[in-house]
């Protein structure tokens, strides 16, 4: 399964994403809550999810919009014991996503994830626990099933995938406790920074992925003005088109 992350982020993403799955190259995609959204943008994405498009939220603590909520650097996030204050405002910011994606479409997300994985962050899972869910909504896990597949990840991803796999790990038990369905298999993982290194590895993970894998995209436009921290424009640019030159789902 194919899961763009980010929409909403900026508007020409948006438009990317949405073609992507309108043309059977994606299977869903996950929703970062904020104002800017066109309506127009929104009401393709309904349509999309009515006839059978996965839509999550897209859980953000770190990503700052226009007029927007509080973000905090991921170094504080990730701290096991943060302070009372910090915990109840992310708390807080849960929430309030969650019922806006409410609002926006009409019912609960169909799955939660994170930007940057914050929502398994060890003091964060927590929290992402307690969001109200139906009972077919799933919390993404960031975590390959076989080692073969961690290995691949890693090489696609660099080092920084053995702390996200751990925080994953943890993340998996806490939401399993709390009764949460979450994915069997992942992958997704890349250096975003290299637009180079996403060319090499997204058709590797592509192939290697079968239809039961949740696989973390990142397509958009290089020219958008709204990029992410540590996300060369152009990585998201070299994701549209492998996506767009593949075969379709």
């Amino acid at each position: 399964m194919r899961i763009a992350d980010d929409f909403g982020l900026g508007r020409r993403h948006d438009q990317v994403i949405l073609s992507l799955i309108e043309a059977d190259r994606l299977d869903g995609t996950s929703v970062m809550i904020n104002d800017a959204i066109e309506p127009g943008a929104l009401e393709r994405l309904r349509a999309l999810r009515q006839a059978g498009a996965k839509v999550g939220l897209h859980l953000n603590l770190t990503q700052p919009f226009a007029g927007g909520a509080p973000t905090w650097p991921l170094a504080t996030l990730m701290q096991p014991l943060p302070g009372k204050g910090l915990v109840d405002a992310a708390a807080a910011a849960f929430d309030r996503q969650a019922r806006d994606f409410v609002s926006l479409f009409g019912s609960g997300p169909d799955f939660y994830d994170g930007h940057q994985h914050c929502h398994c962050f060890p003091a964060m899972a927590p929290l992402a626990a307690r969001l109200p869910r139906e009972p077919a909504t799933w919390m993404r896990v960031p975590l390959p099933a076989a080692w073969r597949e961690r290995m691949l990840n890693l090489a696609a991803g660099g080092p920084k995938v053995v702390l996200i796999m751990a925080l994953a790990a943890r993340a998996r038990a806490v939401f399993t406790s709390a009764g949460w369905p979450v994915n069997r298999d992942f992958s997704g993982f890349l250096r975003l920074d290299d637009p180079a290194s996403v060319r090499t590895w997204l058709p590797r993970l592509l192939e290697a992925a079968d239809k039961e894998c949740l696989l973390m995209l990142h397509p958009g436009d290089a020219a958008d003005p709204l990029q992410c921290p540590g996300h060369a424009p152009e990585s998201r640019a070299a994701e549209t088109e492998i996506l767009r030159e593949s075969a379709p789902r």
